[in-house]
């Protein structure tokens, strides 16, 4: 189903009770267990990112001196030791998982971006706490503690796919993310050419110094943080704007293309795909549930699948509450009875609606019977009255022999035409008395 995207059979009651009859026997238990070793790296991970954050100062030639913060194994830091030592085995148990994957999936792993990002997680945070236990010099590592801080959090919200509550938003988050890189990548010329002519034209702005600033500058500007009064406004009021009439022209056309119609056009394929992105949406997550599913069944021992898998599933849909079991148990001879009425009653109702049914279907049928019977008499009436209607005229071309002149017997006919009708008349009047 999930091949073929038959969303609407993945739906049906039947196949949503059976994925969560596995969810809740294994599928639940081996995700949450996933997520708790996960977790038991991430939480010491933001723990050192908060408490041995740097601090800088600035030296007599103006450069920026980074002073970090000095590691030593005593009491004191007896728990920041600890959580570098759950990091560094969090991260390696990490990688041998992917290994294990790539081994397990093939070519298909590498087709799932979460397994990118569980690899820049790992390897950032392993060049990030092995140099701090080490007490390494230089700060390159504790960019590489950013880089893992970002990336393990990210992981962590993928994790949420999986469940059926939020799940969906998370994906659809992904799919509207994808749309939105197509469109930046395919419009990332114009914004070249923008970032090319302001850097050329506004030569005393530093904003516009160089081209990497250019062109960051002239991101932010595209997503409507334009700063007119201080990069355009006060220039030119105090006469260091060079090109004035150029430059306010060529910003009037970047407002018009970017702001305005680039930042439009991103909101409304966001918004307008919005449900064909949920129906995708809902047929990935419900496609990584069955991977994980299945995935369990082919590892976990057969004691285990033979446990807690069930060969049926019974379900009450008319229960609204499972606190009133025991009462229902205890008086089950009395609703058994009642159900039994009521549905004697109900057979009963039922039999009488069609009876009712039947009688006017016979009915119906006698109508119809008698209409036909006046419709072949009226037929004949006018057959012997030799009345021709419109529909018998003929409305083909005229014979050669009756096209110039019409015969005396047509004629003496169309004379009489119009009183062959009384006879019709009386002969209906005579019936009805």
């Amino acid at each position: 189903m999930v091949h073929y995207n038959q969303i609407e059979l993945l739906n049906h009651p039947v196949c949503k009770k059976y994925l969560a009859m596995k969810w809740v026997a294994y599928g639940s238990k081996a995700h949450l267990l996933n997520m708790f070793l996960y977790l038991l790296g991430l939480l010491p991970l933001t723990n050192l990112i908060i408490t041995l954050r740097p601090s800088v100062n600035t030296t007599e030639t103006g450069e920026l001196d980074i002073i970090m913060v000095p590691i030593s194994f005593t009491e004191q830091s007896m728990f920041l030791s600890l959580c570098m030592v759950m990091v560094l085995i969090t991260n390696i148990y990490s990688i041998g998982k992917e290994v294990v994957q790539i081994s397990q999936q093939r070519w298909s792993y590498f087709r799932d971006g979460s397994n990118q990002i569980d690899w820049a997680s790992a390897i950032s945070s392993l060049l990030f706490v092995i140099p701090l236990m080490v007490n390494a010099e230089g700060s390159w590592h504790w960019q590489a503690g950013a880089m893992a801080v970002l990336n393990s959090w990210i992981g962590f919200l993928l994790y949420l796919q999986r469940f059926e509550g939020v799940g969906i938003y998370v994906v659809m988050f992904g799919e509207i993310m994808k749309t939105l890189l197509r469109i930046v990548m395919l419009f990332v010329y114009l914004m070249l050419a923008f970032s090319l002519a302001f850097h050329a034209l506004m030569l005393n702005q530093k904003e516009f110094n160089s081209v990497p600033l250019s062109v960051i500058q002239t991101f932010v500007m595209m997503v409507g943080e334009l700063n007119y009064q201080n990069n355009f406004l006060e220039a030119y009021l105090n006469n260091t704007l060079p090109f004035g009439f150029l430059t306010y022209g060529i910003f009037v056309y970047f407002v018009l293309l970017m702001p305005i119609l680039l930042v439009n056009l991103m909101i409304g394929l966001a918004v307008g795909d919005i449900a064909e992105v949920q129906r995708n949406a809902a047929l990935k997550r419900i496609g990584m549930q069955i991977d994980l599913h299945t995935s369990l069944e082919d590892k976990l021992p057969y004691w285990i699948m033979k446990r807690v898998d069930k060969p049926s599933v019974t379900i009450y849909p008319n229960r609204k509450c499972s606190r009133h079991l025991l009462k229902q148990f205890i008086s089950g001879e009395e609703e058994r009875s009642e159900v039994w009425t009521r549905l004697q009653s109900k057979s009963q109702s039922c039999t009488f609606v069609e009876n009712e049914l039947k009688k006017q279907k016979t009915r119906m049928k006698e109508m119809s019977g008698m209409l036909e019977k006046q419709h072949g008499l009226l037929k004949l009436i006018i057959q012997k009255m030799e009345i021709c209607s419109e529909a018998e005229e003929c409305d083909g071309p005229v014979t050669f022999r009756g096209s110039m002149w019409p015969s005396l017997a047509q004629s003496k006919a169309r004379g009489r035409s119009t009183s062959r009708w009384v006879p019709l008349i009386k002969a209906i009047e005579a019936k009805r008395k």
